[in-house]
């Protein structure tokens, strides 16, 4: 009886208080980022984009972003992009495909069969329903549509712009919470995008991926579709600013500065402009009657693309690297090379003794690039006075094309021995090889395109019905060849350059 009437009053308790002996559940726990508090920073919006100078004092500098509402009208995209042009007029250009999620691992292939590329007018019959979105180098035929800022247009600023980024989708898509390694100005010709943006001294609550924690470039760990508040706690005490832009509208998004993007409409098109974050502004041929907008084509961009092969988007910062250089200088202003190769140019994931063959013909043309004279060593003031041109390829030597710009991809895409394995398990008893299996299982399960997977079936010499795969003298590792010499993104010069950097109090 005493058992009964205690089980009625503890439920009787909880009808009226449900949380009593249970944990408190955060404001915004498993909903999507930005649900653990209203929006309690603004976000400056102005509508005349300012003079260099005056973009640097007041933005720039003080690392601050800013709407520049209707400024995206003075390019040409904002009146041609549609549908309709993009096919008829750079239909055939090939441009870099993604998911359209960032959290989606699973690279998108295209119309050439080829792992993350697809031509603009494939992409624009198809982007409806497809899981990609393009985030790509913009092809040069595609330049004088866009209209470069006048903020960008003399001084350093005119001499900073990297790179420029197309982005095409359809049907919403959405990033991580993530800082880009470059400031930029983001401009919509099409659709709207929802932005969140977090203040970089916040990063301590934001739970910042381990691999990305000493790039230039990191994504926080949190899904931003179901925060889980109890895993990651320190986010309901993220303070945070809330913007729309529609078509028209840019925003400069400084460096570094974190942020979460979701796109809608029916078409959403838009471009980055990529630039250095400089530590200081040099003013020059900074007359007022020669700031304007100014068609891409005839402005100067460090890295470009033709539309077609290899693209070369992602390298780190020339002025960066520059400033790396310099903190080498010992107290007499030498700069010495062995020291600098034997530190820098060793892959993190190898024997502290072993340097990879492709590091070392890598090194030794750095060397013979800087070292004209013989002596070991370069001076403070040679790096210095390197040009522009000069710093871009000095920094091939050390930041090579990613392989993921290049037609070859898939090689890097996908490990061999998971090939290897799959060759395996695709053969009966008899030895006898399911080609329609595994075709299937390298697409559906590897990620990678049917055109690979069918040249590998030919390779392995079972195109035929009832064609057994025997593996003597190695084959299968020489039909494999192209994976397991593929090239591979490394960071370690990267980590090695920012933690440098962050000691000399130079970030």
């Amino acid at each position: 009886m005493y058992r009964t009437s205690a089980l009625i009053y503890i439920l009787s308790v909880i009808s009226i208080n449900p949380f009593v002996c249970l944990d408190e559940i955060p404001a915004g726990n498993l909903k999507p980022f930005g649900r653990h508090r209203e929006p309690d920073v603004v976000t400056e919006e102005i509508t005349e984009v300012p003079h260099p100078a005056e973009f640097w004092e007041t933005y720039v500098s003080k690392n601050k972003p800013v709407v520049f509402r209707g400024a995206a009208k003075n390019s040409r995209a904002y009146e041609l992009w549609t549908e309709e042009f993009l096919s008829s007029e750079y239909g055939d250009l090939t441009v870099r495909l993604e998911a359209r999620a960032e959290a989606n691992d699973r690279v998108p292939v295209g119309s050439a069969g080829i792992l993350g590329r697809d031509t603009i007018k494939h992409f624009i019959q198809n982007y409806q329903t497809m899981d990609a979105y393009v985030i790509s180098q913009i092809p040069q035929p595609m330049e004088k549509d866009i209209g470069i800022p006048p903020c960008l247009r003399c001084g350093s600023l005119s001499e900073a712009i990297q790179e420029v980024h197309l982005f095409l989708s359809a049907r919403g898509g959405k990033t991580k919470l993530h800082q880009d390694p470059y400031s930029n100005i983001h401009c919509i010709f099409n659709g709207t995008k929802d932005w969140i943006l977090v203040h970089p001294d916040q990063t301590n609550l934001v739970y910042m991926s381990d691999d990305s924690k000493y790039e230039w470039g990191g994504y926080s760990e949190i899904d931003i579709d179901s925060v889980d508040l109890k895993e990651f706690p320190k986010i309901k005490d993220v303070h945070y600013s809330k913007v729309r832009m529609n078509k028209g509208d840019c925003i400069f998004m400084p460096g570094g500065y974190w942020h979460q993007v979701r796109s809608w409409g029916y078409m959403n098109s838009a471009v980055s402009i990529w630039f250095s974050q400089l530590k200081q502004f040099a003013e020059k041929d900074c007359d007022e009657g020669n700031i304007s907008f100014t068609p891409m084509n005839e402005v100067m961009v460090l890295w470009r693309y033709s539309g077609y092969g290899d693209l070369s988007q992602g390298h780190m910062d020339i002025y960066i690297l520059k400033r790396f250089l310099l903190t080498l200088a010992d107290n007499e202003g030498k700069i010495w090379l062995k020291e600098f190769v034997q530190k820098y140019f060793q892959s993190e994931s190898r024997r502290k003794d072993v340097m990879r063959k492709d590091e070392q013909e890598r090194a030794k043309k750095l060397v013979e690039y800087l070292d004209h004279d013989h002596k070991g060593f370069v001076t403070h003031g040679y790096i210095e006075n390197l040009t522009i041109y000069q710093l871009k390829e000095l920094l091939l030597f050390i930041d090579p094309n990613d392989v993921s710009n290049t037609e070859d991809f898939e090689y890097s895409h996908i490990h061999a021995p998971y090939i290897e394995d799959l060759v395996a398990k695709c053969q009966d008893k008899r030895g006898i090889f399911d080609k329609e299996k595994f075709i299937s299982s390298y697409v559906q399960g590897l990620g990678g395109t049917p055109t690979k997977a069918a040249e590998i079936v030919v390779s392995l010499g079972a195109h035929n019905k009832d064609s057994a795969v025997a593996d003597s003298e190695g084959r299968i590792s020489k039909v494999l060849h192209k994976f397991y010499s593929a090239k591979e993104h490394d960071p370690t010069f990267e980590r090695k350059m920012y933690q440098h950097l962050r000691q000399h109090d130079e970030l």
